[in-house]
Parts: structure tokens; sequence; C-alpha cells
């Protein structure tokens, strides 16, 4: 035998392992599992996921559980899995339902991360309007609009209330939760509280204020608070140092001295003169 031939060999040998190992695999990926009546098939991440992160299949592993137990809209049907982005934050082993993943769309997967009839509206921030870094994509805020109102009043009105933050700065999400001094913050708003915001960032200052995510009540009916308006000058009451000299009460000094003789005291009164002094008697 010579070693051309044997060459062959041992590659044919090789690549028929090779297949016969691919094939193995798919088919312990496609075999459908053995399932009781009560039991279905769901799917959990292998790994913590990010919001706007592309649900690759890498991530997604199958597993049994039992139907009695199945949460409203947890997804059965891998195909729903393509072409899809995290909408809400998974974390390993975490079950994936409809409600946490949005249908990629074309563009940046922020975009796919905005509700059905809202907007992405980015506003300017500092660390006071910012709520010194503490926001973080997924927050509820406020907002609120400093302005000022007839007089010398300042008026403070809630022009929105429960708006979510999409995004803060460049990112969609943060692993860490730490404060982060941000410079731009990112609001899913509808066209008409879009209208509301940008109107009011005219008319005065923007200010956020960070709501509680068990906090579910309506804020829109607050009473608009006003105060008012600090004076620029303050009044002072001043004492005018221009007095004339003449008007001034004119004192008379007396000088006096005592003289004292054993056990008799008296008493000199002297005047003042050009020459000094002298006894006015």
């Amino acid at each position: 035998m010579n070693k051309k031939t044997l060459m062959f060999i041992i590659l044919s040998v090789v690549f028929g392992l090779g297949a016969v190992l691919i094939a193995q695999n798919w088919l312990a990926e496609n075999q459908p599992e053995d399932l009781t009546a009560g039991q279905i098939k769901v799917f959990t991440v292998n790994t913590d996921l990010s919001v706007g992160t592309i649900l690759d299949p890498k991530y997604i592993v199958s597993t049994v559980m039992p139907k009695n137990l199945l949460a409203a809209g947890t997804i059965t049907d891998k195909s729903l899995l393509e072409e899809v982005v995290v909408k809400q934050k998974l974390f390993q082993g975490d079950i994936i339902t409809q409600q946490r993943l949005a249908k990629k769309g074309e563009g940046s997967s922020l975009a796919s991360l905005i509700g059905k009839n809202m907007r992405a509206v980015t506003i300017r921030v500092n660390d006071v309007v910012g709520v010194a870094g503490f926001l973080l994509p997924g927050n509820k805020v406020d907002v609120l609009n400093t302005y000022n109102g007839k007089g010398k009043k300042v008026s403070t009105d809630v022009i929105l209330s429960n708006v979510k933050i999409l995004a803060v700065d460049q990112k969609a999400s943060y692993d860490e939760n730490k404060p982060q001094i941000v410079r731009a913050v990112t609001l899913e708003l509808s066209l008409e509280q879009a209208e509301i915001l940008m109107n009011a960032q005219d008319k005065g200052d923007i200010q956020l204020a960070l709501r509680n995510p068990n906090d579910q009540a309506d804020t829109s009916t607050l009473i608009t608070a006003s105060v008012d308006k600090p004076l620029s000058v303050t009044e002072v009451a001043v004492v005018d140092s221009s007095l004339e000299a003449n008007n001034l009460q004119t004192l008379r000094i007396r000088h006096k001295i005592e003289i004292i003789r054993g056990v008799i005291q008296e008493s000199i009164q002297l005047k003042t003169t050009n020459g000094g002094l002298q006894n006015e008697n």
C-alpha cells in the first residue's frame, strides 16, 4: 500500500467521524422531547442579557415545565424567538415571555424598545436635573416645569407624569446600579406629551423627579405651586452724614481743682483763656 492510498483512507475516516458527530448534535437539538400530558416545553436563557441585546440562538435553552405553572405570555414556539431584542433585562435561567421581548426592526435596538404610538425624545440634563445621576433606563419620572408667572411669582407645574426613561446618554441599560452623571436623558412620550415638553423648555426650566417603581399614582392633577419672587434690591435706611458743624451742640468744658488743708477742702473753678487757665473768682 503506497503513501497516497494510506492518506486517502485516513482522511476518509476523519471526515466520516466528523459527519457522524455533526449529525448526532443536530438530532439531539431537534429531536422532540418526551412530554407527558401535563408538561410543556418552554425556553430560558443561559446567561444574563441586558436591555437591547439581540436574542441570539446561542443564548436560548429549552426546558420542560408543568402546564399548570405556565405564566401568561410564555413562549412555547421557538420560531417566535427569531429577530427579537430584549425589552426587559433577563437573568440566567429566566423563562422567556412575550412581554420581555420586542421585534427587531431596522436601525438601532433602542428603536425596537419604543412602545406603540410612542416616541423617543431626548432632553439635556445636568447633575441636578438628572437627580444626581440616579436615573437609570427603565425608571419612571415626573417632569416639572418652573417658570416666571404673573407679577413677582415663580410657578412650578407638573407637566408630565409617570414617564418611562428609555436611555441615559447613549446607553439603554446599565449593568451596575451605581450613580452615573449624565448629560442627556431619553424619554418615551406620545406626540402630545412631546409637544408639551418642548413648549415647557422654552417657557422655563425642566426638572425630573424620580418615582418609586411601585408608585402608579397619577400626579397630573396636582395644583401649581407658586412663591413670591425674591427682590433683587433690598432697601436699607441710610443716615445722612452731611450735617453742618454748626448744627452740633456746643459743649462747655469746665476745669476745677480741689485744695485740701488739714480737714478743710476747697474747690477752685478755672476758666480757659489765651494765656492758659485762670481762677474765675
